[in-house]
């Protein structure tokens, strides 16, 4: 089969690899450590789904990818159906070959130079999170991608977000409300202590009155008592005392 590598592969441009139902090969969970695992996802523009073709000998590549620069690589050098993938540091191994060849309708087979198997899914997994494997060439869907330029979706929502965020700053003089109701606090606090400071006065007025009139009364009521007592005596005294002459 014609190899088509050199007509849509350009060594300074990073690509996509997407499998028949639109998802993109990519790096799970943006890991940049060796042996990281190698998975389909929606594609969201990041880094991580995107890769370099690196060329290694006529039609073939090393495939790096763009967040992590570490290449598409056959776990333990392995060639039998079933040899999972991962990513590793790059090195001069034929487990990091990969020789790209077209299916005649713009999509290709990504076959490792090592064993001749293509790039698989495993279990035909259409999810996102189903990982990559070699298997030899059957001819089915989950062996052809398309490689495309990537695009960057990425990009477009964080302008997209500036926009929504813009319309809130506007927003900002509703925030001088608050510094009424602490003026108003402080009357209402500097009235509470003016009347506290009056209440003690008005108890000091009205408990005046009362100390000077309570003695007043007692002297009134002492004297006349004082007085009357001895009159009743002098008046009993007399008309005994006529009684005796007789």
């Amino acid at each position: 089969m014609k190899k088509t590598a050199q007509t849509v592969i350009s060594a300074d441009k990073y690509y996509t690899i997407a499998a028949a139902n639109g998802k993109v090969v990519e790096v799970a969970d943006f890991n940049t450590e060796n042996g990281a695992a190698i998975q389909l996802w929606d594609y969201a523009g990041e880094e991580w789904q995107q890769w370099s073709f690196v060329r290694a000998g006529d039609g073939v590549y090393r495939i790096c990818n763009r967040f992590t620069g570490k290449m598409l690589d056959l776990i333990a050098g392995g060639v039998v159906d079933g040899t999972w993938v991962h990513q590793w540091e790059g090195a001069s191994g034929s487990t990091q070959l990969w020789v790209l060849e077209s299916t005649g309708d713009g999509r290709v087979k990504i076959k490792s130079n090592l064993s001749g198997k293509c790039l698989d899914v495993v279990g035909m997994n259409q999810e996102n999170g189903a990982r990559l494997q070699i298997w030899q060439d059957v001819g089915g869907e989950n062996q052809t991608w398309t490689v495309a330029e990537a695009k960057p979706v990425r990009k477009a929502a964080k302008t997209a977000a500036v926009k929504e965020e813009a319309p809130k700053a506007e927003k900002k003089p509703a925030a001088k409300k608050p510094a009424a109701k602490k003026t108003a606090v402080k009357k209402a606090a500097t009235a509470k202590k003016a009347a506290a400071k009056a209440e003690p006065a008005k108890k000091a007025e009205a408990a005046k009155p009362a100390a000077k009139a309570e003695p007043a009364k007692k002297a009134e009521t002492a004297k006349p008592a004082a007085k009357a007592e001895p009159a009743k005596k002098a008046e009993t005294a007399k008309p005994a005392a006529k009684k005796a002459d007789k």
